[in-house]
């Protein structure tokens, strides 16, 4: 049999441990990369879910969002005929009405352009009303001054600026003690 020196059996021992230790190492680091895998397959699993729940989610709210659409301006047409009948009739009469009394506004701007077509005439709260040679555009109409500086501080509160309170009696402006 050979003979082996103490210091080649002491070497050979620090060999078989040190491959002990790099093959527990590496079997550490399969077994973490495995485990790295399954995450990362599950996390991949469940974003395919999410992505398919969110596809068909958003089917779902495209389809029955018309049909709920449909049912909420036609419930707003009737309740604007609804307000139409609680003030009486046409804005037209409305608009008519107005004339005979003092009406408060909220003028916002006055311009020299004619050719601004901002709104509608049926449209009782927004107006304009001529100037020598401006027009005046104005918002709301009320029955005193105080509830329109109260109109008038809420759009500042908006960030609205230049506005000031206006008052008109048949169309015709009425200066403001101030």
């Amino acid at each position: 049999m050979p003979f082996i020196e103490d210091e080649q059996l002491a070497a050979l021992y620090k060999k078989v441990d040190q491959e002990k230790k790099a093959a527990a190492f590496f079997q550490n680091l399969h077994q973490e990369n495995k485990a790295k895998l399954l995450r990362y397959s599950i996390y991949r699993l469940g974003c395919f879910i999410a992505f398919a729940l969110l596809i068909l989610g958003g089917i779902y709210f495209f389809v029955f969002s018309e049909k709920e659409g449909d049912h909420a301006s036609l419930s707003r047409i009737e309740q604007l005929e609804l307000e139409n009948k609680i003030l009486g009739g046409s804005t037209k009469e409305l608009q008519e009405s107005l004339k005979t009394i003092t009406v408060y506004t909220v003028q916002f701007v006055a311009s020299s352009n004619s050719e601004i077509l901002l709104f509608s005439d049926h449209f009782v709260n927004f107006r304009a009303y001529p100037l020598q040679e401006f027009n005046a555009f104005s918002l709301g109409n009320f029955a005193t001054e105080e509830e329109a500086e109260a109109f008038r501080q809420e759009l500042l509160k908006l960030g609205l600026t230049d506005l000031w309170v206006t008052s008109y009696k048949a169309g015709e402006r009425i200066l403001l003690d101030n």
